[in-house]
């Protein structure tokens, strides 16, 4: 059986899990009283953390978003748009519809200098890990932070559909089986070859259906994000929330179609190498 079925196969789902990208927001790093540092050096510590954050998300799953990228995605003179100076992580994370959001501040505590950096789930607000470093000087904060940053990062769950591709990968990259003897009754294994032929088609075509339909959910969740990136700040809190709840249905609808038509084409896949 030719190896090509499977390679196209797989590659039409790696295709398709491109499209599923989660955002992660990363605020500059700010000074938590007085400023204690130059403006250069604030700007240099954000820079790389938000350099560490690619480096440690896996390329295709995240978006990390600059400052300038987040300053656009704002309405002017909105309330977000203004607390952006005080780095309110949650609600600027919502209101730009970032998954993810950091925070970092720059303190004094018993002659030293500390840095805080915080990372949240905007949806929920929930807190999923942070790190506080102190150090004499600020190379001291750069070379601390640059070691704890990456633990901080992978605290940020695996997408679904990276999830099911890990799986459906192992199941396509089994290791082949020796050639089998050939039964005597060529006519039975005939039939039981047909019957596996069948199978698998139809799991190819229920899994090429979902990776379509979730295609499809991926241009509704663009648009409902559109929609929920013009509301203005005059709209109600309950309204703003019912369309965020718009963007977050329609990205989970496909993500989990993706994630379920790549396991059936690697189901479909394996079906035809076994039999």
């Amino acid at each position: 059986m030719t190896h090509l079925p499977k390679i196209l196969a797989l590659l039409l789902f790696l295709a398709a899990l491109v499209h599923a990208v989660n955002t992660v927001a990363v605020l500059e790093i700010v000074p938590s009283g007085e400023m204690s540092l130059k403006l250069s050096e604030y700007r240099h510590l954000t820079d790389e953390l938000r350099t560490i954050a690619r480096e440690t998300l896996p390329q295709g799953s995240y978006a990390v978003l600059t400052r300038d990228n987040i300053v656009s995605l704002l309405p002017p003179d909105s309330e977000e748009a203004q607390c952006l100076a005080e780095s309110c992580a949650v609600e600027i994370g919502r209101a730009i519809g970032a998954e993810y959001i950091t925070q970092g501040f720059v303190g004094d505590f018993g002659g030293m200098l500390t840095l805080t950096v915080e990372l949240y789930e905007s949806m929920s607000g929930h807190l999923l890990g942070s790190f506080v470093t102190e150090s004499r000087d600020v190379m001291g904060l750069l070379k601390t932070m640059r070691e704890k940053a990456p633990g901080l990062f992978k605290k940020i769950p695996k997408p679904v559909s990276e999830k099911k591709l890990d799986v459906a990968v192992a199941v396509d990259l089994k290791p082949e089986e020796p050639p089998k003897k050939i039964d005597p009754q060529i006519e039975v294994a005939e039939k039981k070859g047909n019957a596996s032929f069948w199978v698998a088609l139809a799991l190819d075509a229920v899994g090429t259906g979902l990776l379509v339909y979730g295609y499809m959910q991926h241009g509704t969740a663009v648009d409902e994000h559109k929609k929920y990136s013009d509301l203005d700040a005059s709209v109600s809190g309950q309204d703003f929330n019912k369309a965020w709840k718009s963007v977050d249905d329609a990205k989970s609808a496909r993500n989990i179609s993706f994630a379920a038509g790549g396991v059936l084409l690697a189901a479909g896949i394996g079906v035809h190498i076994w039999f």
